[in-house]
């Protein structure tokens, strides 16, 4: 949640008047504290929680672009400041104190607060800079693995056809297809294979068909991918209406690993008779 940067600048307003106003009690009248350094602790903490309304303050301001850049350096000069003038200004009130140490306990504790603010902006910074650093090198390494490779996957051809010769088998495949790619590469490592077969049809989708797969050299940084039907499967029902068209989507996979989503436009289906 967000405060109202117009809370802060009256709560650093507010809090400055506080600290003139218990500087303005006479030593008399003032409550001790009897442990060592008690003051000095005092002061320490007063000037940190000043520090960081000072901060805050400034860094939430609009007016100023150089206040707002440079916030923690020039909320630890005002902190210092107002330090200075705070002891100044008890130089004159009864019974109380103008004390080089106690300006010193001013200054530590805002200094305290602006060694944190720039511990916690350096470390965003170098987590930020290693985090862009492990992207920049993941992407400059695909990058580079996919220009070493030089993978380039089209379609040379794509048809498909409804085979309605008579059969003495009714049970036998009736869809034939035949998807042709050309793999332009640098490499002659065959290791490819296709995975994840989608056939829509203008009234059904074939999910998880088995297909048949040719992969060949065909000259110098080309290979040639077939795909085509297994017909040993079962494609179409013949007690339905057979399909219009079709669209094939699969995945190109090499060494295992997916390198090419894959999807031809639709088909019309031939018929052969």
């Amino acid at each position: 949640m967000r405060i109202d940067p117009k809370i802060i600048h009256a709560g650093l307003v507010s809090y400055c008047l506080l600290i003139f106003i218990l500087s303005s009690i006479p030593g008399d009248n003032f409550p001790e504290v009897k442990f060592e350094f008690s003051d000095k602790i005092v002061h320490l903490i007063i000037y940190a929680i000043l520090y960081s309304l000072f901060f805050y303050s400034l860094n939430n301001q609009v007016k100023s672009v150089k206040l707002q850049k440079f916030s923690p350096e020039f909320a630890l000069l005002f902190t210092s400041l107002y330090g200075l003038s705070d002891e100044a200004h008890q130089y004159f009130v009864p019974n109380r104190s103008c004390e080089f140490y106690d300006w010193i306990a001013d200054v530590a504790g805002g200094l305290a607060v602006y060694l944190v603010i720039k511990y916690h902006r350096s470390r965003v910074k170098v987590i930020s800079v290693l985090f862009l650093a492990v992207i920049f090198g993941g992407c400059t390494s695909s990058e580079s693995s996919e220009q070493k490779s030089k993978i380039n996957i089209s379609f040379s051809e794509t048809d498909c056809w409804l085979n309605l010769m008579p059969m003495v088998n009714d049970n036998k495949n009736v869809l034939g297809f035949l998807i042709s790619l050309n793999v332009e590469t640098n490499s002659s490592d065959l290791n490819y294979s296709v995975k994840d077969l989608k056939i829509y049809l203008n009234n059904d989708t074939l999910l998880n068909k088995e297909l048949s797969v040719e992969i060949f050299e065909a000259s110098e940084n080309l290979i040639k991918i077939n795909i085509s039907q297994n017909n040993r499967t079962i494609y179409l029902d013949r007690n339905k209406e057979y399909p219009a068209e079709a669209e094939f989507h699969f995945a190109i996979y090499k060494d295992n690993k997916k390198i090419r989503s894959m999807k031809t436009s639709k088909i019309k289906i031939n018929k052969v008779y």
